[in-house]
C-alpha cells in the first residue's frame, strides 16, 4: 500500500513539474538588446582603442554649399576649408528669434545675396539646434525638420539664418552671432569657386515661393582618381558588441562559403568575401512599443556607442513608418560620396529599428588607409549640363523624377587589402543612385 502511494506522489509531482517547465517554455522571450540598452557586453579595452565616438555634429553637415550674388550662383566645393569655416563658425553662433512666421521666399532675393546651405536629407529639428555650441535656450520653432539655410547680411551687419522646411513649405528666419564681414572673408576669392545655376524645373509638390532647387554646374569637373590600402575591421568586436552573450555565440558557414556567427537568435552574416557585414536581430513585430526617439538620434547613438565610425561617415538619409524606422550614413572621400562599390550598393552605415530595437545594421569591415597612395591622377568629367542634356536625350528620362546630381565615386577591389575610387556623375532618380554614363556603342545614361 505504501509502496502505491508513493509511486502515486510521484507521478504528481512528475505532472506538476512538466507543467512549470512547459509554462516556462512558452512565455520564454530571449533577451534582446535595445537600440540604447545600456545593459550589453562592453568589449574589452583592448577592443575599444581602435575605435572612437564622434559629436553629431561631424556626422550631420551639409552637402552643398552656393553662394548668391548678383544673379549669379557659385559653389564652395565641399572639400574646400572655406566650407569647413562657414559651417563651423555658424554653428559657434548663437540664435537669436527675428521673425517665427516668415512667408519666404526662400531664399530672399537681396542685392547682397548670401549663401544657401542644402542638407542632404531633413533633419529634425531638435537635432539641428543641438548641432549649435550654445546655452541650453530653447527655440518653440514652428516646424519639425530642416532642409535648407539661407544666410545673409543684416542691415546692422550681423548675419540672419532663414531655415526652411521643404515638407511643411515652411520658412522660420534666426538671428546669429556670425558677421556679414566674416561671412565675406571666409569666401574670398570668389572666382576660384564652381559656376553653378539652378534646374528650373522644380517638383510640382514645391512652393514657388519656397523652391527646392537643384544646382548643377556650369563648367566641367575635376576629380582625382585614388587608389588607398585598406585595413579590416575586427569581427570579433562586432560579435562582442552586438550579442548580449559573446560566449554563447557559435559559428556556421552558409552554403554559399560566407562565414556566419549566431547565439541562436540574433545572427552575423559576413558578405562579399568578409568586407560587409549584416547584423539581424529579429523582433515580435507586433509587441514592440514605438520610441518617441528620432531615428536619426537613436542610429547616431547606436553606431557611437561602439565607436562604429572608423571613416569618414555623413548621414545621408532615414525614413519612417508605422512598422520601421531606417537611417544610413554614407563614406565620404575628399568630400565627395562614395555612391557605388563593384556596382552594387553605397559604402554606408545602415540602421533599421522596429520598435525600440535595432533589427538590421549593415556595414564595410574595412577602413581606408588615412592618406592614398597617389594623388595625382586627375579626372576630367562633363559639366552638368552636358549630364542633363546628355539625361533629356534618353526615351525614359523623366526630369520630374531627378531628385539630385551629383559627383560620387565608384569604389573596385583589387586586393584585398587595395581598392580604388574613381569619379563619376550620379543621379539620384526615382529614389535610387545610378551611375551616369557616356560609353560610345554601349550602353548609355543611367545605369
Amino acid at each position: 500500500m505504501n509502496y502505491e502511494h508513493i509511486k502515486s506522489t510521484i507521478l504528481i509531482v512528475l505532472i506538476a513539474l512538466s507543467v512549470v517547465l512547459t509554462w516556462q517554455l512558452y512565455t520564454f522571450q530571449p533577451e534582446i538588446a535595445l537600440l540604447d540598452d545600456t545593459a550589453r557586453y562592453v568589449p574589452s579595452d583592448s577592443l575599444l582603442a581602435e575605435y572612437e565616438e564622434r559629436k553629431l555634429k561631424h556626422v550631420i553637415k551639409p552637402e552643398q554649399m552656393i553662394v548668391h550674388q548678383n544673379n549669379e550662383h557659385v559653389m564652395v566645393p565641399s572639400h574646400d576649408e572655406r566650407f569647413t569655416k562657414i559651417y563651423e563658425n555658424l554653428l559657434r553662433s548663437n540664435l537669436s528669434e527675428i521673425d517665427l512666421l516668415a512667408t519666404g521666399p526662400f531664399p530672399k532675393e537681396l542685392e547682397t545675396g548670401g549663401v544657401e546651405l542644402i542638407f542632404p536629407t531633413a533633419i529634425p529639428v531638435d537635432l539641428f539646434l543641438s548641432l549649435f555650441e550654445q546655452s541650453e535656450e530653447e527655440f518653440m520653432l514652428a516646424l519639425t525638420e530642416v532642409d535648407r539655410l539661407f544666410l545673409y547680411g543684416s542691415p546692422n551687419g550681423d548675419v540672419h539664418m532663414q531655415i526652411l522646411s521643404i515638407e511643411e513649405e515652411r520658412v522660420i528666419e534666426l538671428g546669429t552671432t556670425l558677421t556679414s564681414a566674416e561671412l565675406g572673408l571666409f569666401l574670398e576669392p570668389l572666382d576660384e569657386l564652381i559656376q553653378v545655376r539652378p534646374v528650373l524645373e522644380p517638383s510640382s509638390s514645391y512652393s514657388t515661393k519656397l523652391s527646392a532647387d537643384i544646382y548643377i554646374s556650369t563648367e566641367p569637373i575635376q576629380a582625382s582618381r585614388l587608389s588607398f590600402q585598406t585595413s579590416p575591421l575586427s569581427t570579433e568586436f562586432y560579435k562582442q558588441t552586438l550579442f548580449t552573450d559573446p560566449g554563447s555565440v557559435k559559428y556556421y558557414q552558409q552554403s554559399d562559403g560566407e562565414d556566419s556567427y549566431t547565439d541562436g537568435n540574433r545572427i552575423i552574416t559576413m558578405q562579399n568575401n568578409g568586407l560587409f557585414m549584416e547584423y539581424i536581430n529579429p523582433v515580435f513585430i507586433e509587441s514592440q512599443e514605438k520610441t518617441s526617439k528620432h531615428i536619426v538620434q537613436g542610429s547616431y547613438e547606436f553606431v557611437n556607442g561602439h565607436g562604429g565610425w572608423s571613416d569618414d561617415y555623413l548621414l545621408a538619409e532615414w525614413s519612417s513608418n508605422d512598422l520601421r524606422d531606417e537611417a544610413s550614413f554614407l563614406l565620404h572621400v575628399h568630400g565627395y560620396p562614395v555612391l557605388n562599390f563593384e556596382g552594387q550598393g553605397s559604402m554606408s552605415l545602415h540602421i533599421s529599428r522596429s520598435g525600440n530595437q535595432v533589427v538590421n545594421y549593415i556595414r564595410p569591415l574595412f577602413e581606408l588607409d588615412n592618406a592614398p597612395i597617389d594623388v595625382s591622377e586627375r579626372v576630367d568629367l562633363p559639366s552638368g549640363e552636358e549630364v542633363l542634356e546628355h539625361l533629356n536625350e534618353q526615351e525614359f528620362f523623366d526630369p520630374e523624377r531627378l531628385n539630385k546630381l551629383v559627383v560620387g565615386y565608384e569604389m573596385v577591389t583589387r586586393t584585398t587589402s587595395f581598392v580604388t575610387i574613381e569619379p563619376h556623375w550620379f543621379a539620384l532618380y526615382g529614389n535610387r543612385w545610378q551611375k551616369v554614363t557616356f560609353e560610345e556603342g554601349g550602353t548609355n545614361g543611367l545605369e
